[in-house]
């Protein structure tokens, strides 16, 4: 009965795809300030999507700005294979009276508004600092996959 039970199973498998999705958003940064982001969405896992963002942002000229010390951080990953994508930017000055500028990617399956919220987040937990209510933001890309 086991041997029965092996190939249909091993079939069973094979006959259902796991169905994948993938998107990153990748931000350029340098002292403080967000100098500029990659978006890529539709790929067959996040990974994918981020490795091809990094590479967009380095055929810019990012991750050897100066004396190598800029950064490129994927600042959001998903797996929905269809989502609504907002990014949002603020440009502030900090507590210290220094200018900043702070860029946050949100994604969700569900709206527009709730992939905002998620880029509210996701800018939050990269600069601490920032406060929508205080700092404010501008939507610059809003997208659908």
């Amino acid at each position: 009965m086991r041997l029965l039970l092996l190939p249909l199973l091993f079939l069973t498998v094979l006959g259902n795809p796991v169905r994948a999705g993938g998107a990153a958003c990748v931000m350029a940064k340098f002292e403080g300030k967000t100098l500029d982001y990659a978006l890529v969405v539709g790929t067959a896992h996040p990974v994918e999507a981020q490795e091809r963002a990094e590479a967009e942002l380095r055929a810019k000229g990012y991750g050897d700005y100066k004396k190598h010390l800029d950064v490129m951080r994927a600042q959001n990953l998903t797996d929905l294979e269809r989502a609504y994508v907002v990014v949002i930017r603020s440009e502030f000055k900090d507590i210290r009276g220094r200018d900043r500028s702070a860029m946050g990617c949100g994604f969700s399956g569900t709206s527009y508004r709730n992939a905002e919220f998620d880029a509210v987040r996701d800018l939050q937990a990269y600069f601490w600092g920032w406060k929508p209510d205080q700092h404010g933001y501008e939507i610059v890309r809003q997208r659908q996959y």
